[in-house]
């Protein structure tokens, strides 16, 4: 059964409007869908798909007694192995957009760890947690959260951060205008913002991540896969464990480091080569900043 869980507005599963229960096999697809609230979705070692609807009115949170939700149409449903959860304005002529309403419909649901996942909101935030198969998440305007992930997984946000969390598969994580936060990536992992900062922490898996606009901190746990970092406009500071064989691709307006038994050019804003006998990349550039490297 769900633990009582609570959001940053200290909504709790007793506020939910609707309660639906389904039994499911151990990898059932689920399908959330909504455009001004929230989608939540945590895995469980269960055979059931439990789906919590809540809607929102200002800072409060309604039951039937207060909305009948008249002008919305609301689908929770399992069809074979599916479950869907939508919600879509009647009022709306483009589907997803509800012009010049105040309710928000959002969606929390417990899964099996197996499921594979899709949910979309237009102004909302998403988050998946402890999830082992495939997960879409999306989000116009909203902060996208994902934890203890280890299968395939793909995030989008158009103006939200990413907290990426102890992430183990294939990642490909991308916000037009927030920043990217990840710790505990294993596997192999793409991480695209426009214009904010990128922060990575206990990094061993292959990974390329760029920015445009902002800084890369980044420091490695592990380095035995290739790590490509870019930005146009900020610095770059990264910190590698003790390593005697790597391949370098540093470029900036100043590129600082101590090497040992290197091979290659150093220069003051760049250095190209490879120390030791040579083995995984490391690549840092930007048009605008600084690369330092450290152990």
């Amino acid at each position: 059964m769900p633990f009582l869980a609570l959001t940053a507005f200290g909504q709790s599963s007793s506020d939910a409007y609707r309660v639906e229960t389904f039994s499911v096999s151990d990898s059932p697809r689920v399908e959330i869908r909504t455009s001004g609230g929230f989608i939540e979705v945590h895995g469980n070692d269960g055979d059931e798909v439990i789906v919590e609807m809540y809607v929102r009115y200002g800072n409060r949170y309604l039951k039937s007694d207060d909305t009948d939700l008249s002008n919305f149409e609301i689908t929770i449903e399992k069809r074979g192995d599916r479950v869907v959860a939508e919600a879509r304005s009647i009022r709306s002529r483009s589907g997803w957009f509800i012009s010049g309403r105040t309710e928000s419909i959002s969606f929390r649901l417990y899964v099996p760890e197996g499921a594979e996942v899709e949910g979309r909101t237009s102004g909302g935030n998403v988050s998946a947690r402890n999830i082992s198969n495939k997960v879409y998440l999306s989000t116009s305007g909203g902060r996208v959260t994902a934890t203890d992930l280890s299968g395939r997984a793909e995030l989008k946000t158009s103006g939200g951060t990413l907290q990426l969390t102890d992430i183990d598969g294939v990642l490909n994580a991308r916000t037009s205008g927030g920043s990217i936060a990840a710790s505990g990536i294993n596997g192999t992992a793409e991480l695209n913002t426009s214009g904010g900062n990128i922060t990575l922490e206990k990094i061993s898996a292959r990974m390329i991540a760029r920015t445009s606009g902002g800084n890369i901190r980044a420091e490695l746990s592990e380095f035995k896969e290739n790590l490509e970092l870019s930005t146009s406009g900020g610095n770059i500071v990264i910190r590698v464990p003790e390593q005697k064989h790597y391949n370098l691709d540093l470029r900036g307006q100043r590129v600082n480091t101590t090497l040992e038994n290197f091979t290659g050019e150093f220069a003051r804003n760049r250095i190209i080569g490879k120390v030791g006998d040579g083995g995984p990349l490391l690549s840092a550039r930007t048009s605008g900043g600084s690369v330092s490297i450290s152990n």
